[in-house]
């Protein structure tokens, strides 16, 4: 149950990106970030509603903070990155950053991982770099470096915070997270950005974006409250896959061998992960 829910996440995170990305083409990527972050309320609404906790305790509450803090870091400059058209130069870095990262605190903390699953892993993340690798004329300069990277903590932290939280607090720890990323995420779309608020096909664009997103999240934090944090963060690292089909299938775009191959070490991946 924990691997399918980490899959799911990975399906809704690529989703979520697609419309996203759309959304940022077109309007100002902070304000893309906290404007979704403030439409997907009505889900984590019906998830508390829906599957209530058993027991919330402030701790969990101030990891989702730290979770919205790293969320949110991550989100806005992902979506800045796609409104600059630097998607294929960041989003691998990115990706497998937040993958690598909570790997590492996995191990670091004293977790264990199978031959299998290390395996899986590393197919994992060059899975990740491949699916999201198309050809581009741009160089990778050492400022998009640095957003990749810090896109790929900001992602990873939030990983680490919400696997800190106990299963008995449901989603609440989302509570504390958007609590932060949306506060977070207007006031850097004032201090850095002209406000804009979004109308017709843009509004829809960045509804579905932040309805995807928080499905993302709930599936993500259901996962690893329950799971390994290295291998749930992994497969929930995989959105790139999904992100290159659905504009292949909406976009009518090409996918070339190299991301057709990285679709296939996804695949195996995913298997030697679940074995």
């Amino acid at each position: 149950m924990t691997l399918i829910l980490a899959i799911g996440a990975a399906v809704s995170y690529g989703l979520a990106d697609f419309w996203g990305g759309s959304a940022s083409k077109r309007l100002p990527s902070w304000g893309v970030m906290a404007w979704s972050q403030t439409v997907g309320l009505p889900a984590l609404v019906f998830g508390l509603l829906l599957f209530p906790a058993e027991m919330v305790r402030s701790a969990d509450i101030l990891w989702g903070v730290l979770a919205g803090v790293g969320g949110a870091i991550g989100l806005g400059l992902l979506y800045r990155s796609l409104a600059e058209g630097t998607m294929s130069v960041v989003s691998p870095v990115a990706a497998a950053t937040s993958a690598t990262l909570p790997v590492l605190v996995d191990l670091g903390t004293g977790g264990e991982l199978s031959t299998l699953a290390i395996v899986g892993i590393l197919i994992a993340l060059v899975a990740i770099v491949t699916i999201a690798r198309e050809r581009s004329a741009k160089r990778l300069s050492p400022r998009l470096v640095t957003m990749a990277i810090v896109s790929g903590i900001g992602f990873g932290t939030f990983f680490v915070a919400i696997a800190q939280t106990a299963e008995a607090s449901g989603f609440w720890p989302l509570v504390g997270a958007r609590a932060t990323t949306i506060p977070l995420g207007f006031m850097l779309h004032r201090l850095l950005e002209s406000p804009a608020r979004p109308r017709g096909v843009n509004l829809r664009w960045i509804a579905g974006a932040g309805l995807f997103d928080m499905g993302a999240n709930l599936l993500v934090a259901a996962a690893l409250q329950r799971g390994p944090l290295g291998i749930v963060s992994v497969l929930s690292s995989l959105y790139p896959a999904v992100t290159a089909v659905v504009a292949m299938v909406v976009l009518k775009e090409r996918l070339s061998r190299t991301q057709l191959a990285g679709v296939g070490l996804a695949m195996i991946a995913v298997v030697l992960l679940v074995l």
